[in-house]
């Protein structure tokens, strides 16, 4: 059970949750408010921010989302944060990709059928949020010599920050998983 109370879509009497519900509801493409964000409308302000945060990292830039959220599978495994996992599988299925390669992603990414600069942009990403000490030079030449613009790497960087912070958050307060159909 989540130490903080979900606030249910019918149940919202701030002008500020309503507001973010909505543009959740119309953006993010589930259909639902995930309880990430219902966790979070105890304080409009910081769930204003944080969906704001969300939507520009993951809805917004260069990168595909669909790539975005596969670095957050390799995060949320590498972190066995369970809620975070269970909504980026989703979240990339619902988006179309086959459940032959979410396993794959999930059994061992390096080897899954993708192209070689998305295999770099998730082991750069993963790496980014597990062991950012251990970054050097050569790995952003890697994603350079990939044809990744400064903009784009930035984009990995900012994905790997998001989705380390939401592990922390869905873990700490024991978020439940939504119910996703």
């Amino acid at each position: 059970m989540a130490r903080f109370p979900l606030v249910a879509e019918d149940a919202v009497t701030d002008p500020i949750v309503a507001e973010v519900y909505a543009e959740i509801r119309r953006e993010l493409g589930f259909g639902i408010v995930p309880n990430l964000f219902k966790s979070m409308a105890i304080n409009p302000p910081l769930l204003r921010a944080n969906w704001h945060k969300f939507r520009a990292t993951v809805l917004t830039g260069r990168l595909p989302r669909t790539l975005k959220e596969m670095v957050g599978v390799l995060i949320s495994q590498a972190n066995a944060s369970e809620y975070a996992l269970r909504v980026h599988l989703h979240g990339l299925s619902a988006m179309g990709m086959s459940d032959h390669v979410l396993q794959d992603l999930v059994r061992d990414y390096a080897n899954c059928p993708l192209p070689e600069r998305e295999k770099q942009i998730l082991r750069f990403g993963l790496l980014c949020a597990t062991d950012p000490l251990q970054i050097t030079d050569a790995d952003f030449d890697a994603l350079r010599a990939h044809d990744l613009s400064d903009e784009e790497i930035f984009e990995v960087v900012a994905t790997a920050d998001l989705f380390a912070s939401v592990n922390a958050y869905t873990d700490a307060i024991g978020l439940e998983i939504d119910s996703l159909g």
